[in-house]
């Protein structure tokens, strides 16, 4: 198997193992067709990471030195390697990570068992890592409501149309969506490193609250990307394509007068019926947000990361956040092929 570049590598590559290891008659080569295969291919695509980095910051942030379990990083980005076999699945994407999405190269129905399957595994991981066992419950539920949210947040984002909304509920569903589909399993994973690192609970619910707020964030420069082109020809204008309700559309809400909107607002209803040129509107979208986009993303970080130093002791570990926060933001402004999805 290639090397999972920033994956935790043991707790990876036994948990394939076991997924590659038939029932007594099984031939082995159809039993790792079915789901070994697919997700040791789709596994090893390099991508940012970002969530068990942040699992392993949580843990120095809270003063313990060196890295956490090694299955709390890998279970954070299973979960999100499973949503993003999902997502995929309900936007019709043909690429992922550089590469044929999941269900364009294995199929639909291989594709979404092996997501699903992806879901589950929390269960194992938490039980490897060894924690006490309030801890262990403590994080099993939080596990439980992190994938519940982020289905809340998915079913908001493939429903609620741009278009169909007051320019006043743009900005509160965008958020909705944000705090859910992408906030939910960020602050997951800052949970994960407090818990086990034996945090103070107003430690924990910090670093989970930071968490929940650089998701959004990062949802914010993934719509950015999708609008700019940043995020690769396949995805963009996909957002537009499909009427989601995203931050672009919230900022331009909030920094048009009220026809001008409109117009703007009526064209990106009829692109989602299937009319007008996606190009265009992007282009026009992006020029109502003025000479600076990408403004109100970094102010949304400056902010969620001053709340965190006001509330946690300073030091190194908070160094690398504020490194982790540049690196991100540098990222979203490169082209897909150089870069992959977070």
């Amino acid at each position: 198997m290639p090397a999972a570049p920033s994956l935790i590598a043991d707790p990876l590559v036994g948990l394939l193992q076991t997924a590659a290891t038939p029932p007594a008659g099984v031939p082995r080569r159809a039993w790792v067709q079915s789901l070994a295969g697919p997700l040791r291919e789709y596994l090893a695509r390099p991508g940012k990471r970002f969530r068990g980095k942040l699992a392993a910051i949580a843990w120095r942030v809270a003063g313990r030195a060196g890295e956490p379990p090694p299955q709390l990083p890998l279970l954070v980005e299973l979960l999100h390697a499973g949503s993003l076999v999902a997502d995929d699945i309900e936007d019709g994407s043909v690429q992922r990570r550089g590469r044929a999405a999941l269900h364009r190269l294995v199929g639909l129905p291989v594709a979404l068992n092996a997501g699903n399957w992806l879901y589950f595994t929390p269960a194992d991981l938490l039980a490897a890592a060894e924690l006490p066992p309030a801890t262990e419950l403590r994080l099993h539920r939080a596990v439980a409501a992190a994938v519940r949210a982020g289905h809340e947040g998915q079913a908001l984002d493939l429903s609620a149309r741009a278009g169909d909304l007051y320019p006043a509920d743009l900005a509160p569903v965008a958020l909705a969506v944000s705090e859910r589909k992408t906030g939910a399993l960020m602050g997951l994973a800052a949970r994960l490193g407090a818990e086990a690192a034996g945090a103070p609970p107003d430690a924990v619910e910090a670093l989970a609250a930071f968490g929940v707020a650089l998701g959004v964030g990062l949802q914010m420069l993934n719509d950015l990307a999708e609008l700019t082109g940043a995020a690769g020809p396949l995805k963009h204008p996909e957002d537009l394509v499909h009427g989601r309700a995203t931050w672009p559309w919230a900022w331009a809400a909030g920094r048009l007068p009220g026809g001008a909107f409109d117009a703007l607002q009526a064209r990106g209803s009829r692109l989602a019926d299937g009319h007008g040129d996606a190009a265009a509107l992007a282009g026009d979208l992006l020029a109502a947000l003025g000479p600076d986009p990408a403004r109100p993303v970094r102010d949304w970080l400056c902010e969620a990361l001053a709340r965190l130093e006001a509330a946690v002791p300073p030091g190194p570990a908070l160094d690398e956040v504020r490194a982790e926060i540049a690196r991100l933001q540098r990222k979203s402004a490169e082209p897909e092929t150089a870069k992959g999805p977070a």
